[in-house]
């Protein structure tokens, strides 16, 4: 999606959200689009880095459990400026997903629910550009928030690294053969970087694990002298 046709359907947003009652995180993810410079030097941008622990795959029947993020400004993480929260899904935690997360029901028994969790993400967020590994599965569950809670979908600059690294770090696929697809894996690129993992499929650990992937890719496009925040979109908005 183009930032025209992004602007267009924030539009739409604004005008279904007249007249109602908004969280001010909510109003201001509404102007998440406002002064956002496709010419600006990506040395300038800030972004936030999103990852998410669920009880499953299926974003339709399975919820969050954990929420993790950390923030990028001028190509630096920012180790201080981080969000983490356990989330109660509201239902059971299967054990092939607390295998992977290892996320057990006792320590979620007195979180706060979801809604609660991302209205007080949303203010981390601002109105930063939001930056995920597998962008569209994270989408899916804040969406659903997004749209109980306020009646729209989040609104912000939406970036993927597995768009990003498929465009600057893979070989050439003329064929479509996508042989090297698994060099996208977030493992495969921290080994491809020399990024320590031990902190792998938790929320938080996994946020900074991307966020660290996505500022080696970021040096690396502007060493092939794109080094604007357009350059960036093209190779990693989500579509």
């Amino acid at each position: 999606m183009s930032l025209v046709k992004a602007k267009l359907g924030n539009l739409l947003a604004r005008q279904r959200s007249r007249g109602r009652e908004l969280h001010a995180h909510a109003q201001a993810n509404l102007a998440a689009l406002e002064g956002l410079d496709p010419g600006a030097p990506l040395n300038q941008c800030r972004f936030v880095v999103l990852d998410l622990e669920t009880t499953g795959m299926d974003p339709a029947t399975d919820r969050v459990v954990s929420v993790g993020s950390v923030r990028v400004v001028r190509g630096r993480v920012r180790l201080g400026e981080a969000f983490a929260e356990l989330v109660n899904p509201g239902r059971d935690i299967p054990a092939e997903a607390i295998k992977v997360h290892g996320i057990t029901p006792d320590r979620i028994a007195n979180a706060r629910h979801g809604a609660e969790v991302f209205e007080d993400w949303l203010g981390f967020l601002g109105r930063d550009i939001l930056v995920a590994h597998y962008a569209r599965f994270d989408l899916h569950f804040i969406n659903h928030v997004m749209r109980e809670r306020y009646g729209f979908a989040l609104q912000s600059l939406i970036l993927d690294t597995v768009l990003m690294c498929q465009a600057i770090v893979l070989p050439g696929d003329p064929y479509g053969i996508a042989r090297h697809q698994k060099a996208c894996r977030l493992e495969s690129l921290a080994a491809r970087f020399g990024i320590p993992a031990p902190e792998r499929h938790t929320a938080l650990g996994d946020s900074l694990i991307t966020a660290m992937v996505f500022q080696r890719m970021l040096a690396r496009l502007d060493a092939l002298g794109n080094g604007r925040l357009k350059d960036l979109m093209r190779v990693a908005q989500l579509k």
